[in-house]
This record gives C-alpha cells, structure tokens and sequence, in this order.
C-alpha cells in the first residue's frame, strides 16, 4: 500500500486547520498509523481534494472516519480506486445554493 505524495502532502499543509485544537500547528505524519484526528469539516474538505484534485471517486458508504484515522487506512481506500485525473474546478453556489438546501451529497448524515 502506497499513499499518494500529494495526499500526504495535503494533510501535512492543512491538517492543524481540520483539527479542534489550541496547540498551533502540527508536525508532519511520519506513521502511517498516526491517528489523524481529522474533524467532520476537515473530512470533507479531504474528501473533495481527493475527489477534485486527484479524481478519486469516495462514495457515499465510505464517508465514514475509520477509512481516514490514519495513512494507511487512506491508503488502504485509494489503492480500491483508480482516479480519473482531476475535475475542473466547479464554482460553488453560496451557502445554502439558490433553494437554501444543502448539497444532496451531505443531506441526511
């Protein structure tokens, strides 16, 4: 199991911002069995780089916080996929879009 550089990249840059916590930033993930302790938004946001970015397709099933507590279980959902390459990038509706409704993707959870 191999994880991508880009991804290990991304959660090194932002990981500090998806956790709830007052200690400042984080020092790099050296094992990949280092819980990640991403929070709900930080998730998402990990979710739509790998969708976006790197065109991996997470289902809605998988959007679940055992396949990221670590490296490797990222790893271990990324070597199910193969990416399609990134997406152009999509401009978002603001909050709520124009019917006030949130993303069908997120409803209901």
């Amino acid at each position: 199991m191999e994880i991508p550089p880009k991804v290990k990249e991304y959660l090194d840059n932002n990981r500090s911002v998806y956790i709830d916590n007052n200690r400042g930033s984080l020092p790099p993930v050296t094992d990949p069995d280092e819980p990640l302790q991403i929070d709900s938004l930080g998730l998402i946001r990990l979710v739509a780089f790998l969708e976006n970015d790197l065109g991996y397709r997470i289902e809605d099933e998988e959007l679940i916080a055992d396949n990221f507590a670590t490296l490797r279980q990222i790893g271990q959902l990324l070597a199910t996929k193969t990416p399609t390459g990134p997406t152009p990038e999509a401009k978002l509706p603001a909050a709520g879009g124009p019917s006030g409704s949130a993303s069908p993707r997120l409803r209901n959870r």
